[in-house]
């Protein structure tokens, strides 16, 4: 005999999936006179030490996160860049498509100083040429090959290079009589190597800072080719040089001793090192073209992949003004990004609870608000002790997520796997559960259920309903109920699609 059978005629399916489940009643066989007999009474209680108290079962979760795209998603897609490039497209119209209304003008090839390390106890530079350490009086003159070791001593800046040494009292700036400057402690990139321009020291918050000054052509030729790969199209190559030049120029800071990171917090930077021809020669073919929107060069951020869609900057980043020019657009041929659509993920709720923080046992991620793109721009967390509200970038960091653009699709079922579910032979009991976001009216999911190693599966309607989550929204999900009757140990869980329920393990003792 099937040991599943429904029962759900006999037994109505609970109306409240999330609290506890309904359990069916049963009744003992009665003797003469309507009086219990002995062995009626026995089993009324072997079938409610075989449940367990009424009301007794919990819930449980499972999650299923799909995503697209990699990063922020504000201003250009890099891999959207590369696929316009692919079609045909040329660079100035490329960066009009994804910074709306811009215009293109001309600037200066000016000095850009980029942070390349702080926090320093020395700093270490080298060139294969004669080089000079300059700050009040006169210079040091060190000779080529020489290590030049600059630390903070009573007060003043000592450079100790050689055989020579010399103490100042203002930041030292070290140049080269010829060639290029070779900077021996690391960068926050990791970096040693050879770098354009001049390396100054200065002391800030107790310790020394390491910066490179160096004309903006040059800072590109050590930028673009780590930002993009250089076997690009050359129209992509040129449209993220020009995206780099705005980026640059619109980062100055002239009340500071530095303009922009040499890592992601700006853009990555890594001197003569990683420089390229094909990325030298876009560079140089764009040389001062810089994207402009009211006359000043923008703020041109740019990222990954997109997934088919960028974003407004006001939704991507909590805080923001909005900016004309970084609306989301359509963004068709990101789709050469390997993360264009990435997942799915499998989530347990306990690897949820831990960094997300929910109140009681998390239940739900639930979008309450998206972007234009759509990404999250503010998520409900629904748990068994209450809601709290998380903005879309807290989300991605807290899970390590791709991007803000994902769907959280989770599942309960109840009881859940750790009720240890039983019933008495010939029992029954009903399985309950929702699904976020909801369904279809009037749409199925499965339940799914094995013995002896053999794997069915029935349909079950469900039922759309909602909750008040506070601050005005309202979470819709759909329920699903289905009485069973096995009579071994049977394995149960719910799927929609790629989303299922915990398995649960009812046993027949």
């Amino acid at each position: 005999m099937d040991p599943f059978s429904l029962t759900s005629q006999r037994h109505p399916r609970s109306t409240d999936s999330a609290g506890p489940a309904q359990r069916p009643r049963r009744v003992a066989r009665l003797g003469r006179r309507g009086k219990l007999t002995l062995a009626g009474a026995l089993a009324v209680l072997m079938l409610l030490v075989a449940a367990g108290p009424a009301g007794a079962w919990t819930s449980e979760s499972a999650f299923l996160i799909d995503g697209h795209g990699w990063g922020h998603g504000i201003g250009m897609s890099q891999w959207g860049c590369y696929g316009y490039a692919k079609h045909g497209w040329e660079y100035k119209a490329i960066l009009k498509h994804y910074y709306t209304g811009i215009t293109f003008g001309d600037t200066a090839n000016s000095d850009i100083r980029v942070r390349l390390r702080s926090g320093l106890s020395s700093v270490k530079v080298s060139c294969p040429s004669a080089y000079t350490a300059a700050g009040t009086g006169s210079p040091l003159q060190i000779p080529a090959g020489a290590t030049a070791t600059t630390t903070y001593v009573n007060g003043s800046y000592r450079v100790v290079a050689g055989g020579v040494s010399k103490d100042f009292s203002s930041p030292v700036t070290f140049t080269p009589s010829s060639g290029a400057l070779r900077v021996l402690t690391a960068t926050d990139l990791g970096d040693t190597g050879p770098y354009r321009g001049v390396v100054r020291v200065v002391r800030s918050g107790g310790s020394l800072m390491m910066i490179n000054s160096v004309p903006l052509e040059s800072y590109l030729r050590g930028s673009v080719p780590h930002e993009v790969s250089p076997s690009w199209p050359a129209e992509a190559l040129k449209a993220a040089s020009c995206a780099a030049r705005a980026f640059a120029l619109g980062s100055r800071k002239p009340s500071q001793s530095w303009d922009v990171y040499c890592d992601v917090r700006s853009q990555a930077y890594v001197g003569i090192g990683i420089e390229d021809p094909r990325t030298d020669a876009a560079v140089q073919a764009t040389a001062g073209v810089v994207p402009e929107y009211d006359g000043k060069p923008i703020l041109a951020v740019y990222f990954s992949c997109s997934g088919g869609h960028t974003e407004n900057i006001e939704d991507g980043w909590p805080g923001a003004a909005p900016i004309p020019y970084l609306k989301g657009v359509d963004d068709p041929y990101d789709t050469y990004g390997s993360l264009h659509d990435w997942g799915p993920l499998r989530r347990t709720a306990a690897e949820l609870d831990g960094p997300l923080a929910a109140k009681g046992s998390l239940r739900a991620v639930y979008t309450v608000k998206r972007g234009s793109s759509p990404r999250i721009v503010k998520a409900a967390l629904i748990g068994s002790g209450g809601v709290k509200f998380m903005d879309g970038n807290e989300l991605r960091m807290k899970l390590g997520l791709n991007s803000t653009w994902a769907l959280f699709t989770s599942m309960s079922i109840s009881p859940a796997p750790r009720d240890h579910a039983s019933i008495s032979p010939g029992g029954s009991l009903t399985l309950t559960g929702r699904i976020y976001p909801a369904l279809a009216a009037g749409e199925t999911v499965k339940l799914v259920f094995s013995y002896d190693d053999q794997w069915h599966s029935r349909s079950v309607v469900t039922t759309r309903a909602s909750e008040n989550l506070g601050s005005g929204y309202k979470a819709t999900y759909s329920e699903y109920s289905e009485g069973i009757s096995p009579e071994q140990a049977t394995k149960y869980y719910f799927s929609s699609g790629k989303a299922h329920t915990p398995t649960v393990t009812v046993t027949v003792q």
